[in-house]
């Protein structure tokens, strides 16, 4: 992110915390009461996180008003699906390319551009800076990454210098910022937004562990005052009962190649992409996808030990893995995955043959 950063957490742990603590918002009464779906409310927000303004040769004034990391994000009872949307989109709304929408028409223009892009209603706003976001990896304890390269970028006159090892790493807050801005490999921006669905679904597993809660909570209630939302009160409390229980899948906005560096939107993978994602039911039998296990051998053999009481095969493969999830293009299959192993679903940019259940050492702590 340029900072272009985001943080789906972000609004999640909002949602239970504030609850929880009853942060004082100005006008929070004036809240919309949610709209239901079952037994829980729904709701679509645009989550987006602003980048940095500059006066001068390494002088940061403050939050800027880009945004280049936009996520839509859709609350459904127990159930969250976020769906990030490249920066580069051209956006028919803004006259130009989407992540300019905040600058030039503030939160209301955004969301319009987001439901321009994806067809979908966005109730709400919450737009992040890149202080809150580190606030809250470093509350929870980090993340863990697994890097199969170095990863090196200078832009000294922003003041960014990224330059991690190859291997395994424990990132703090500022560290993991730099982490999810970094966009210079082959897949670029696409890249950029798998690494930072990534971070998110680690943050947020962290952030539903009650332990959290009051350090998660200090934290946020002092990024609060940092935050550009016009979520209530109410509407947080409305999610409260979902939030330990919370389903996560993440994916990202189907596009092809526009004119220079803008990117359009691809209207007929759209159509089958959103059809699939947000009207996603379990299968009620075993899909038949090649399945691969991929972890440390012992955790392998529990997931062939799960895998063989739903008569299904898989191949094992034994891999350095930070963080458990589900990988898989076909969500209907990888939805049906996530759930049998309660892990959340990333739909990655990159290929995937079949589905990919990863098992780290974090499901053992």
């Amino acid at each position: 992110m340029r900072p272009r950063l985001s943080l789906l957490l972000l609004s999640l742990a909002l949602f239970a915390l504030g609850g929880v603590l009853s942060w004082p918002r100005p006008g929070e009464g004036e809240g919309v009461r949610p709209r239901r779906a079952g037994a829980l409310p729904e709701m679509g927000v645009v989550v987006a996180g602003r980048d940095i303004e500059y006066c001068g040769h390494h002088t940061p004034c403050g939050p800027g008003s880009r945004t280049d990391t936009i996520f839509y994000v859709r609350l459904r009872g127990g159930e969250a699906r976020a769906l990030a949307i490249p920066r580069d989109l051209y956006s028919p709304l803004v006259g130009g390319k989407i992540n300019a929408a905040y600058a030039r028409g503030g939160a209301e223009l955004l969301k319009q551009a987001v439901a321009e892009a994806t067809g979908l209603v966005a109730e709400r706003h919450l737009i992040l800076t890149l202080e809150s976001v580190a606030r809250v990896v470093d509350t929870v304890g980090g993340v863990e990454v697994y890097l199969e390269r170095p990863m090196r970028y200078t832009d000294r006159a922003a003041g960014l210098f990224i330059d991690f090892p190859a291997g395994r790493l424990h990132l703090n807050g500022e560290e993991a910022v730099r982490y999810m801005r970094f966009r210079h490999d082959a897949l670029g921006d696409y890249a950029r937004l798998d690494r930072i669905k990534g971070v998110v679904s680690q943050v947020l597993k962290k952030a539903q562990d009650p332990r959290t809660w009051p350090a998660l909570a200090r934290a946020l209630g002092e990024a609060w005052r940092e935050l550009d939302t016009d979520l209530s009160l109410e509407e947080a409390l409305a999610h409260l009962p979902g939030v330990q229980g919370l389903r996560l899948s993440l994916a990202t906005l189907p596009t092809r190649e526009g004119k220079g560096t803008f990117l359009l939107v691809d209207e007929e993978a759209r159509a089958r992409f959103l059809a699939a994602w947000m009207g996603m039911a379990l299968p009620a039998s075993p899909p038949q996808v090649p399945v691969r296990l991929r972890g440390e051998r012992s955790l392998v053999l529990w997931g062939q030990a799960v895998l063989a009481r739903e008569g299904i095969e898989a191949q094992a493969e034994e891999a350095e893995v930070v963080q458990s999830a589900v990988y898989a293009k076909d969500l209907e299959a990888g939805a049906y995955y996530a759930e049998l192993f309660h892990l959340p679903l990333l739909a990655p940019h990159r290929p995937v043959s079949g589905v990919v259940v990863e098992l780290g050492r974090d499901l053992v702590q």
